[in-house]
């Protein structure tokens, strides 16, 4: 461990109301771009299997840049990650306003995404499996959620409306200014250094251990769902739907909707029902997923992005704290969560090409259709996790 378990009640506090504060701030001002990206590059003539490839090449270059930046990674604190992905980031949005101009920025921005995504998840989740309290985790995990969707949720509904009055490239730059601000948060906590141990055969050890084939799969099953309700989803809604406005709309009621969930469910896990919370969540999500084969409607889509909203942020508070427990048990805590991060990009390496043909040879109908299908079976794979205990993370110290 890189801190001693004593000193977490010492900062920890502190440390997550800080944490809580930058988190907020980066989840507004991503909010406000994020979720139209794809309906920007639509709107400049992209068809939907050249959008796909964008994310994919995003997940491509996380997953190099790992491996590549892994000795410069042991030199940097959490803190350090954090405030570096901000600039990476700022200038991704702005990058995004050249791509029509510039067509070669097309394959620059998911560098740039893919450097910031980098830094950012592997410091904050860093932190705060530092930071947070053993007996309280699946709270404080909730209590993440919470803030990120309590300041999230009129972000979209805001991004479309100033889409709709000054333009993707003038939100593109409120967005950057916003994620300024958030540097300021990272001065009030104290920074954890990576371990120099940290090498490329053993973050691959984590990757491949047999102990490990059953969480692999769930996280694996999870990088492949969320990119169809990332990406695939609320680029349907806005198909259904129509307008910017709309889909900001839609997509900001589901991120109200989810914040009391996340809170609630935090409380279930630390009352050691963290595993049946799981579970039922899962299959509640899949059946999601199922139904949305048959909504054509816009009062059904917008109830379904809704419902489904409160469902999966439930699944993800269960999900999340499922992990943070693993982690604090792993033999290097450090490399267990950059091998996490590694595994979810490199899933969706994997699934992207197989959207991408999918997107290139069937109608749009019938690819929302099968892509909801393969995410209601992919939403099953958070089961796996419920079959991994304790005792196997202890076994791979071999490591």
């Amino acid at each position: 461990m890189l801190i001693e378990r004593t000193q977490f009640h010492f900062f920890g506090k502190t440390e997550l109301n800080a944490l809580y504060a930058t988190l907020g701030l980066i989840y507004f001002g991503e909010s406000l771009v994020s979720v139209f990206v794809p309906v920007y590059l639509w709107k400049l003539e992209f068809p939907l299997w050249q959008i796909l490839f964008f994310y994919f090449l995003n997940s491509l270059f996380f997953v190099l840049l790992t491996f590549l930046a892994l000795p410069w990674l042991r030199k940097l604190s959490d803190k350090m990650m954090m405030f570096l992905s901000i600039p990476f980031l700022v200038v991704y949005f702005l990058v995004l306003k050249l791509i029509s101009d510039v067509p070669i920025m097309f394959y620059v921005a998911p560098f740039l995404l893919a450097c910031s995504g980098l830094l950012f998840n592997v410091g904050y989740n860093l932190d705060f499996s530092k930071a947070t309290d053993d007996k309280k985790l699946g709270r404080e995990v909730g209590t993440r959620y919470t803030v990120g969707a309590l300041t999230q949720f009129a972000a979209p509904f805001l991004g479309g409306v100033l889409i709709a009055f000054i333009g993707f490239s003038g939100t593109f730059f409120v967005a950057a200014v916003v994620l300024f601000i958030a540097v300021f948060p990272l001065f009030f906590f104290p920074h954890h250094h990576l371990p120099l141990n940290l090498e490329r055969k053993a973050l691959v050890s984590f990757l491949e251990h047999p102990k490990l084939l059953t969480l692999n799969l769930a996280c694996a099953g999870y990088a492949m769902e969320t990119t169809v309700g990332r990406v695939i989803w609320p680029f349907f809604i806005f198909i259904t739907i129509g307008g910017v406005e709309n889909l900001g709309g839609v997509v900001s009621a589901g991120l109200l909707a989810s914040a009391l969930a996340t809170y609630f469910v935090g409380f279930l896990s630390d009352g050691g029902r963290r595993r049946k919370a799981l579970a039922w969540t899962t299959s509640l999500f899949s059946l999601v997923w199922v139904l949305r084969l048959f909504f054509k409607s816009v009062p059904a889509v917008v109830g379904s992005n809704v419902g489904g909203n409160v469902i999966n942020a439930a699944l993800m508070v269960a999900f999340s704290s499922q992990l943070y427990k693993i982690t604090r048990l792993a033999p290097n805590p450090s490399l267990f969560i950059l091998s996490r991060e590694v595994l979810y990009q490199l899933a969706r390496v994997f699934f992207l090409p197989v959207l991408m043909l999918l997107a290139f040879v069937l109608p749009m109908d019938i690819f929302f259709l099968i892509s909801f299908g393969m995410a209601a079976i992919l939403a099953l794979s958070f089961l796996f996790a419920n079959k991994f205990h304790s005792h196997m993370i202890e076994e791979t110290r071999m490591l």
